[in-house]
């Protein structure tokens, strides 16, 4: 079995930080997932990102934190777990369908992942989700 690889990154909470976090998802995951699970990681990633910086880091000065956890290769039934970490006061765990303006983050978090969740607390919110190679 490939060796656990657990990675902590800082992101800009500015608009590039969304494209910052799917390059460290593409070159830390390329050679573990098929093409198509290292997609749908980038995008709920990219998703969970974007909600860090839209809700939990209004005035752009606190980084959020991606905390990324592979157990695993391809051939091995590689197991992919991300959080993004921010510092809103969070919310409630609800998938808002045909939101107008945006809100597609959740549903495409839904839609893709095994598993999902989110803590929060006054001063800080953790979206995660988890994902099997296959």
């Amino acid at each position: 079995m490939a060796p656990r690889v657990r990675a902590l990154y800082k992101i800009d909470p500015q608009p590039e930080g969304p494209a910052q976090a799917r390059r460290i998802i593409a070159k830390e995951l390329a050679s573990r997932l098929p093409e198509r699970i290292l997609d749908d990681v980038k995008l709920m990633v990219s998703e969970l990102v974007t909600n860090g910086i839209v809700h939990g880091a209004p005035d752009g000065d606190d980084p959020l934190m991606l905390d990324l956890v592979v157990n695993g290769h391809v051939q091995c039934r590689a197991h992919v777990r991300c959080r993004v970490l921010d510092h809103g006061r969070g919310f409630a765990k609800r998938v808002r369908h045909n939101a107008p303006g945006g809100g597609w983050g959740l549903q495409v978090i839904e839609q893709l992942a095994d598993r999902w969740g989110m803590q929060s607390s006054p001063h800080r919110t953790e979206v995660w989700f988890e994902r099997a190679a296959s």
